[in-house]
């Protein structure tokens, strides 16, 4: 499941939120996210657009886990993902290398009852 992220003012695609590689006998699915221009972030477009595909994938594909990788080096994204209650739960050490630099892959994750706690909370 992929949705575009557009702004309300002017319907300008800014980037895509998706579900993909969900494991229908488990519930569970990966989550992807991207806003591509820098002048969009930290405006709270990848919040928002987060929150409404966990709701989505939560109530409406009743999925019991939603899980993703992100980078070590992406201290912002991190942020986000901590914000909206995933939890660090593994990492992939020295798993990407970047402009001659190595990086891990942390593997973060949010159970359906965690959501709803944290939504509530």
């Amino acid at each position: 499941y992929s949705f575009p992220v557009r702004l309300v003012k002017d319907d300008s695609l800014i980037g895509l939120v998706e579900l993909e590689g969900i494991v229908w006998n488990q519930g569970y699915g990966w989550l992807g996210i991207g806003i591509g221009d820098p002048a969009y972030w930290g405006g709270g477009y990848g919040s928002e657009a987060m929150d409404l595909l966990l709701q989505f994938g939560f109530w409406e594909l009743n999925l019991h886990r939603i899980q993703l990788s992100v980078y070590s080096y992406n201290r912002r994204a991190i942020a986000v993902y901590e914000r909206l209650g995933f939890i660090h739960e593994g990492t992939l050490r020295e798993s990407i290398q970047r402009d001659g630099q190595r990086y891990d892959m942390l593997i973060y994750g949010l159970l359906r009852s965690e959501w709803e706690a944290h939504k509530d909370g």
